[in-house]
């Protein structure tokens, strides 16, 4: 390995390398011979192997699916099931009360902060009137605790 390999391979990037088989007289039959390198020597153990190789983009998302967050702003009781039922299908919410009527908005708080409670949750007051409900799939990191419990 040239010392511009080495320099390439130190910042991420790796030197594509052609496997060339060894003809078939140099080794036993019966031995299972390793891939060597262009350079003749043998692959180490992992190089080459599967999985991602430095410097390769590899794909965040697993199986393809992403996350939906639901955004909810009703104005009766009446939605509150519609709403509860995002939640048993493990969608986080984030409920917005600020055009709804005092009552009515205690009223649909106490029935899903009650739903997330059952389901194992969390919920958090993001500003007056607006809640954040995380089901229990869904992992929340407050960076700043002061945020969330401000007036």
């Amino acid at each position: 390995m040239g010392w511009m390999d080495r320099l390439l391979s130190l910042i991420g990037f790796e030197v594509e390398e052609e496997v060339v088989e060894a003809p078939a007289g140099e080794e036993p039959q019966g031995a299972q011979a390793a891939p060597r390198r262009r350079d003749g020597r043998h692959r180490e153990r992992g190089e080459g192997g599967p999985g991602p190789r430095p410097g390769q983009l590899v794909p965040l998302a697993a199986g393809g699916r992403s996350q939906r967050v639901v955004i909810a702003r009703p104005q009766s009781f009446d939605e509150v099931q519609e709403i509860a039922e995002h939640l048993k299908n493990r969608r986080p919410l984030i409920l917005n009360l600020e055009d709804t009527d005092k009552e009515t908005a205690q009223r649909i708080l106490n029935f899903l902060s009650g739903t997330i409670y059952a389901l194992n949750g969390e919920m958090h007051r993001i500003a007056n009137g607006v809640v954040f409900f995380a089901p229990q799939n869904v992992e929340t990191l407050v960076d700043r605790p002061d945020f969330l419990t401000r007036d």
